[in-house]
């Protein structure tokens, strides 16, 4: 219900876009926008924010604006998005899916570019549910151990996705879990039409039946059908094996602070009680008693979300813990 309420009621916020591209070097080329605010200097520019958007997300979604504007008021001047392939009307260029998918060669790329744009700059992470895996992907891996990376603000990350995960029912279903699927599979039929040559061909050496994708009625199914083929993997089991940030938060040696709800249907508030989680001190969970999955309303008339006053209120505690302030 947040989700829906959200969606169709929260009005855009003040924000401007200044448009961007990424060219990566496999070929591709993605979006790689700047918010920015009608405001004076800013005494806070030691930071620069690569926000990494969810699934349906994009520059251009109200949440992702607001979520901008939030950072922007809270004195962090450089808020940046990452978008997916073959989103905000850039075409698909290689055979490469989207960095949600656990490609976070994406994500270095983008944090590359920023260090060449802002050499003196600190870079900070944000992103909630698919953005918050590749995030948590990449504060895994080698190449996140640079000077330039502060660490990460998530939200709404399930930490260890599970085929339970699929049985949602009720309204969850139906206004959220559904359209997400629906969602997904329209957007692979739109690559279909646009880019018939390229993506046909791609689909058909990964054995992606599209048939049996449009049959789909669950994530799992998604994610069983198209998402793991086409990264190569067996099935779903593998694919959440893979993505899962349980397998890899070991690694994690940037401080995180993770903002989840207790009654996200989607990623479920008791596997944070896992010890994988709790034996890794740069981990750091702040807990909403309600907030469904992405949402956080906090208030209807205007609508408003809790996350807009958390994530930068965590971001700014990042930073003074990186300027050695106190813990």
């Amino acid at each position: 219900m947040q989700f829906f309420i959200r969606t169709k009621y929260e009005k855009r916020p003040p924000v401007n876009i200044v448009k961007k591209t990424l060219s990566l070097t496999d070929g591709g080329l993605v979006a790689f926008d700047q918010f920015t605010i009608d405001k004076g200097p800013c005494d806070y520019d030691d930071h620069v924010i690569i926000i990494v958007p969810g699934l349906r997300e994009t520059t251009h979604s109200t949440k992702i604006m607001a979520l901008a504007y939030s950072l922007l008021k809270k004195g962090f001047p450089n808020v940046h998005i990452l978008n997916y392939r073959s989103s905000c009307s850039i075409p698909m260029m290689s055979k490469k899916v989207s960095l949600a998918f656990g490609e976070y060669n994406h994500l270095n790329e983008g944090v590359e570019s920023i260090e060449a744009q802002f050499p003196d700059k600190k870079i900070m992470l944000v992103g909630g549910c698919y953005g918050a895996w590749c995030i948590m992907d990449y504060l895994s891996s080698e190449q996140s151990n640079r000077p330039s990376i502060v660490g990460g603000v998530l939200h709404s990350c399930n930490w260890e996705l599970s085929p339970e995960d699929s049985n949602v029912s009720g309204l969850n279903y139906h206004l959220y879990h559904k359209k997400l699927v629906v969602d997904g599979v329209q957007r692979l039929e739109k690559y279909l039409k646009e880019e018939k040559e390229m993506v046909g061909e791609w689909f058909a050496e990964k054995g992606v039946d599209m048939n049996v994708v449009r049959s789909s009625r669950t994530m799992w199914d998604l994610e069983e059908n198209f998402i793991a083929p086409l990264t190569g993997l067996s099935g779903a089991t593998k694919y959440y094996e893979r993505v899962s940030p349980v397998n890899k938060c070991h690694k994690v040696k940037k401080p995180v602070v993770i903002i989840n709800s207790r009654d996200d249907f989607f990623a479920p508030f008791s596997r944070y009680r896992l010890p994988e989680f709790t034996k890794n001190p740069n981990l750091v969970l702040w807990s909403t008693a309600a907030g469904g999955h992405v949402c956080f309303v906090d208030q209807l008339f205007p609508v408003t979300s809790y996350l807009d006053k958390a994530v930068p209120e965590c971001a700014t505690l990042l930073r003074e813990f990186a300027a050695g302030g106190d813990d």
